[in-house]
């Protein structure tokens, strides 16, 4: 039990470690792509994509597990990063966009006159500008994940079991509560995301205050 328990904390660190990174440097872009080139209401856009996260997670995680059931991805990291990153897409989406908004636009058509592309201005101007935006939103998509309980419920079982599921698991009729272990599992389940909150500490402030003052 206790070799499956650091398995499955070293497992779930890199799913969703994985997730984190892959998901964010998708996500971000189509955040700037949005912030760049959508002339709608800002109002609209903003709700449209809200309403993603509005649908219970009950009325989607079970289509989602008899999809992922004949697909053959039950207890796979890539099964559940991929419902992880429809999940949190909205969420990303949307907070990058209102990041990206408050960088001047003169910013990239400078870039591009003095000889930069497109994906040169936001790569080497741009990005290092949102960097503490990116770092916030990177934290709270972290957290999200990493304390999920439904969805892991639903979608491993004993090959990816993640931490909340395995905290559930200690719990029986048979032995009752395994209050030693739990306190074990439950103070290193804080571990990591403290220390990527420590990491990341030096673009946090910045990233939770941009956007706060409307120029």
């Amino acid at each position: 039990m206790v070799l499956w328990a650091w398995l499955g904390i070293i497992r779930y660190w890199y799913g969703i470690l994985s997730f984190t990174l892959l998901g964010i440097g998708a996500d971000q872009l189509i955040g700037r792509l949005l912030a760049l080139y959508y002339r709608g209401p800002t109002g609209s856009l903003a709700f449209s994509i809200l309403q993603l996260r509005m649908f219970p997670p009950m009325a989607i995680v079970i289509p989602v597990m008899i999809m992922w059931s004949a697909f053959k991805l039950i207890d796979t990291w890539y099964g559940l990063v991929a419902v992880y990153g429809v999940v949190t897409f909205p969420f990303v989406v949307w907070l990058m966009k209102s990041f990206f908004d408050e960088i001047p636009r003169e910013l990239d058509e400078a870039a591009i006159v003095d000889g930069a592309s497109n994906w040169g201005a936001f790569f080497k101007v741009v990005l290092p500008l949102a960097k503490g935006g990116l770092a916030s939103t990177a934290l709270f998509v972290f957290i999200l994940n990493w304390s999920d309980f439904l969805i892991a419920l639903l979608l491993t079982t004993r090959d990816w079991p993640t931490i909340p599921v395995f905290l559930n698991s200690l719990v029986s009729s048979e032995i009752g509560a395994q209050h030693g272990p739990k306190a074990a599992l439950g103070l290193l389940a804080v571990i990591p995301p403290v220390v990527f909150g420590i990491l990341i500490q030096r673009y946090l402030v910045r990233g939770l205050t941009f956007g706060a003052i409307k120029r």
